[in-house]
């Protein structure tokens, strides 16, 4: 189901590379550069604005992803179109995705989805798997719906029209599941469509079912199969969902009723629902009169164990496991229970949160220091400090494999954070 907060572009917390950067690194394979200045940006693209029609020069960055086996960086962006018309109420956008080369920073090659006269971009969404194929789906102002991939080459692998409006979400094996919605009906219930596609964009299996996707990934697909209330003239989803958990044939593995007095709809901050790798399932809620837990729903589908968080508990996962971050504790369990925890004693942000980077570290920037985290122990594999506060932007930026790579001005900068052999 498409619902309007998936039509918000993402804000991440920029990393703002000034000053001195200060690296500590513990694992087998490398040791850390302390005290070392921050290194200049290795390159800095040309700017990624596109000239092609009338558009505004602020470039939105919908998805920024490195495939460093294929030495590539993809950015996914779209600039809104000034509309000289007045005959249609949508907003367009002009949609781009750009590949870089990782080590020149030149553009290698660049999809627009748009030919000239042609339907604008209304919507759009992407994802990228580890080997570099790009699934992109969009809306166009024209009502058609579209979802393609691309190979590393920017040549065309398949394109695949759907009917309604759709969410794409990758599973375990590359498979790439597409949820359809005509959206809620006239009774408040919901039927979504779900087909699996494997790379090569053969069908795998489909089936309707009643409800709406929530979350996919790994090997499990979370509905929604409540009816919605209609307050006023917008739909809302029931606060005490029935959950419904699907493995990837589309077999229906279990449900759980929350309770009357749970509310799962965007209580805490981070993940308030997640997959982990081995497809347990996590969500949160809030109780009345006991407040905020989260529920563990084991590989089998079924409830495994509720656990009490704070209320301002911010909740992170990775791998097959997840963190909560409590005040200056962060805590790092998994299914079967708390592995280890880390105080800091840095100055916090005013609006704290932990990330998970693109190769499932942990991030967390404080207000003059930021540490990126080993997800099995929570020890550091980098250290930084800013010489003066870093503050919450709303620049992207991503992080993998000891290298940052950042928007600056419309422009993408490629920061390598060094590191030495250990000895």
């Amino acid at each position: 189901m498409h619902t309007s907060n998936k039509r918000k572009s993402k804000t991440w917390a920029a990393l703002i590379l000034s000053g001195v950067l200060l690296f500590s690194l513990h694992t087998p394979s490398y040791a850390a550069d302390s005290n070392a200045p921050l290194p200049k940006a290795t390159w800095t693209s040309s700017s990624l604005a596109l000239n092609e029609v009338n558009t505004e020069k602020d470039v939105i960055i919908k998805e920024l992803n490195a495939v460093p086996s294929k030495n590539l960086v993809y950015v996914h962006s779209s600039q809104p179109v000034i509309k000289t018309s007045s005959n249609t109420k949508l907003d367009w956008q002009l949609d781009s995705l750009q590949a870089l080369d990782a080590t020149t920073g030149q553009l290698k090659w660049n999809v627009i989805f748009h030919e000239k006269s042609g339907p604008y971009t209304t919507y759009s969404n992407s994802l990228y798997s580890s080997y570099g194929t790009a699934y992109v789906y969009m809306e166009y102002s024209d009502g058609t719906k579209k979802v393609y991939s691309y190979n590393t080459s920017g040549k065309t692998n398949w394109v695949k029209t759907v009917n309604q409006s759709s969410s794409i979400y990758l599973l375990d094996n590359d498979t790439l599941l597409v949820a359809s919605s005509p959206g809620v009906q006239s009774n408040g219930s919901v039927r979504t469509a779900i087909s699996l596609y494997d790379k090569k964009g053969k069908l795998i299996t489909e089936k309707t079912i009643n409800g709406a996707v929530l979350k996919a990934g790994s090997n499990r697909i979370v509905v929604d199969a409540s009816k919605q209330t209609k307050v006023g003239s917008y739909w809302q989803a029931a606060a005490n969902p029935k959950v419904e958990i699907y493995d990837r044939t589309l077999n229906r593995l279990s449900f759980y009723q929350f309770p009357s007095n749970a509310n799962t709809l965007g209580d805490g901050g981070g993940e308030s629902l997640a997959i982990l790798d081995d497809g347990s399932v996590i969500m949160r809620a809030n109780f009345a009169n006991t407040g905020n837990k989260l529920m563990g729903f084991g590989t089998d589908g079924k409830m495994a164990w509720g656990r009490t968080i704070a209320g301002d508990a911010f909740v992170q996962t990775a791998g097959s496991g997840y963190t909560v971050f409590t005040g200056q504790k962060l805590e790092l369990y998994t299914m079967k229970g708390k592995v280890t925890e880390r105080t800091f004693k840095d100055q916090q942000e005013a609006l704290m949160i932990v990330e998970r980077t693109q190769d499932e570290n942990y991030k967390l920037n404080f207000t003059q220091t930021g540490y990126i985290l080993d997800p099995q122990t929570l020890d550091t594999i980098h250290e930084y400090a800013f010489a003066s506060s870093p503050g919450m932007l709303d620049g992207y930026s991503t992080y993998s494999d000891h290298i940052i790579y950042q928007i600056n001005d419309d422009a993408l900068s490629k920061y390598v954070l060094k590191t030495a052999p250990a000895k």
